[in-house]
């Protein structure tokens, strides 16, 4: 009874997860034909600043779906408070260097500590089998900001609108996903899992962190190395090919909790590792199928004539997407079934792919199906690295993977 009531819980989550992706996709997609390309890049300079801070309320959510009680609110809201003014403080300097403006910067500074917050009741709620309340509010944060552009962009110029409307779609999550007062434990402080609550939030930071890097520093990349026209095709492959990683990381959303309730009960794992695997194949890989043998007709449909140079890079960045996302599945079992040591060794792999795609890039000449090349391969040096990060989890584990 209680596996039926985790796999509906499961399916729940990843319907909603895959939902909102799909319409923040979209809609990202669209804004390449509603903004002219400065104001495009723009915004995509924002986006990119967005999901790297995003670090920290994934963090928050897996540390809070781990704990046995609490959604962690008072750490979530300081964490973010100093990450916020951090933010703020180097607006300026932040500013100028990517491209956004310095009024963006410190607007979305003061939403951080709410973001760290949204991510810490995400986890309790995930934890607590509250799919609807979880589900909810990643539908609210994704559809408010589709709802509130289109008017947005009658009264404002340009790009102004989706990021105002990104940082409303925050606020408007919260009180969806905020847990019962009954929830909180009465006194004391909430018991953490082993290696102690910062140093498992850090370590869970720092893999978050290295995950956005490498899925989004490829671009920033392409920005740095090449002339204008072939970083806009780069930015455009990568950024059509994300759909891959996406599909594949709603799988890691809605296996992490599940997983991390099997090892706290002490029961076996390795199916999950199995099942989760096969379903980032299938789901990740449909899309990638799509974006290797169609290439041109892809670039067609989301870009339309805009962006030139964009087909010839869809199959390495499509394929660079999936083996990402297949290996993100494995390290995401072991960051919910591993103690703190796992955790770094996770961020560990991560660091190591970033450096190995920053090397490639560096070697190879400034020419965008190179980069692409070169990200490739240092995404592809995780299936090493997952490996090796698995085998002290087995130690510990010996059913992670009795079948593989």
């Amino acid at each position: 009874m209680r596996s039926q009531g985790e796999s509906v819980q499961g399916a729940l989550s990843l319907l909603a997860v895959l939902t909102s992706s799909a319409l923040n996709y979209a809609f990202t997609l669209l804004l390449g034909r509603w903004l002219d390309l400065p104001g495009y890049a723009a915004f995509a300079a924002f986006t990119s600043l967005f999901m790297l801070t995003a670090a920290l309320p994934v963090a928050f959510q897996q540390a809070t779906a781990r704990r046995l009680h609490g959604a962690n609110t008072r750490r979530a809201l300081r964490a973010g408070l100093i990450g916020g003014a951090a933010l703020l403080l180097l607006a300026p300097l932040i500013g100028p260097r990517t491209g956004i403006p310095a009024a963006w910067v410190a607007g979305f500074a003061l939403t951080v500590p709410a973001l760290a917050l949204l991510g810490a009741w995400r986890g309790a709620a995930q934890r607590d089998g509250r799919a609807a309340a979880f589900g909810w509010s990643l539908l609210v944060e994704h559809g408010a900001k589709v709802a509130l552009t289109l008017p947005l962009l009658a009264a404002l110029p340009g790009p102004a609108a989706p990021v105002i409307a990104t940082l409303a779609g925050v606020l408007l999550a919260l009180p969806v996903v905020r847990p019962a007062r009954a929830a909180q434990p009465l006194a004391g402080p909430d018991l953490p899992p082993s290696g102690g609550p910062v140093a498992l939030t850090a370590a869970l930071g720092v893999v978050a962190a290295a995950q956005s890097a490498l899925l989004y520093g490829d671009v920033l990349l392409a920005g740095a190395l090449l002339s204008p026209d072939p970083a806009g095709a780069y930015a455009g492959a990568a950024t059509l090919a994300r759909v891959v990683f996406f599909a594949g990381w709603a799988v890691q959303v809605a296996a992490f909790p599940v997983v991390a309730r099997r090892v706290a009960a002490g029961e076996r794992t390795g199916p999950l590792l199995g099942a989760a695997l096969a379903a980032t194949l299938v789901v990740a890989g449909l899309p990638a199928a799509l974006l290797v043998l169609a290439p041109a007709w892809s670039a067609q449909l989301a870009f339309g004539s805009g962006l030139t140079g964009v087909a010839p890079l869809l199959p390495l960045t499509a394929a660079g997407a999936l083996v990402l996302a297949l290996a993100g599945t494995a390290l995401n079992h072991v960051l919910a079934s591993g103690g703190t040591g796992a955790l770094w060794r996770v961020g560990g792999a991560y660091l190591a792919a970033n450096a190995a795609t920053l090397a490639c890039a560096l070697l190879v000449p400034a020419d965008p199906s190179q980069l692409a090349l070169a990200a490739l391969a240092g995404k592809a040096t995780l299936i090493l690295t997952v490996a090796l990060v698995l085998r002290p989890t087995t130690r510990r584990f010996p059913h992670v993977l009795p079948r593989l």
